[in-house]
């Protein structure tokens, strides 16, 4: 597969600015950070993705799934995640339209200096007030600390656990949701994220 010539793909037409972070559309200089990523051992503990991860996952990420849930091809929207509008590729936090979720994972070189939680405030305040969706739910495996402390700080209740699968295994995963206003039924507190 060929790179294009023009290095804009299809994606949100204006950034969006939180206060850390700017969330823009996938560029084609992202697949290299994308496949770094990726490929961590953190990447094939928590998130979806395949498993091994290549390099063609990473372009068909870019070229392709992004652009076309921008095209309304599927329901997920991609943002890209930076620290300037032309720096580069820190991480990608998602809204899944169907469900009403969010998905986000940063680059190793991005953690730990309060981004995700950042973006994933920013994200969330585009879906209330662009989107008008009342409320955004979350889900991470059972011992993915990183992401429970990442939507605590976002402003997510907690609701519990629930069984369910990755990559066809059994697990268990945390929820909680952000709703626009008041407090969400089956509210409980988050457990001990030291």
């Amino acid at each position: 597969m060929t790179a294009p010539a023009d290095s804009r793909l299809a994606g949100p037409m204006l950034p969006v600015m939180g206060g850390k972070v700017v969330l823009t559309a996938l560029r084609e200089d992202d697949i290299d950070r994308v496949l770094e990523a990726c490929t961590t051992e953190q990447a094939r503990r928590w998130l979806e993705t395949p498993w091994p991860y290549a390099r063609a996952d990473a372009e068909g990420f870019v070229r392709e799934f992004a652009p076309a849930g921008w095209r309304g091809e599927h329901e997920e929207r991609v943002w890209a995640i930076r620290e300037s509008l032309r720096g580069p590729l820190a991480g990608v936090v998602g809204l899944r339209t169907l469900e009403g979720e969010v998905g986000f994972w940063l680059h190793p070189a991005a953690q730990g200096r309060g981004l995700m939680a950042d973006a994933l405030r920013t994200v969330v305040g585009h879906a209330e007030g662009c989107l008008t969706w009342p409320e955004v739910h979350w889900s991470c495996y059972d011992g993915n600390v990183g992401s429970m402390r990442v939507a605590k700080a976002a402003g997510f209740t907690y609701l519990g656990t629930r069984e369910g699968t990755q990559r066809g295994e059994p697990v268990l995963q945390h929820r909680a949701v952000r709703v626009a206003s008041g407090t969400p039924a089956g509210a409980r507190p988050w457990p001990p994220l030291d």
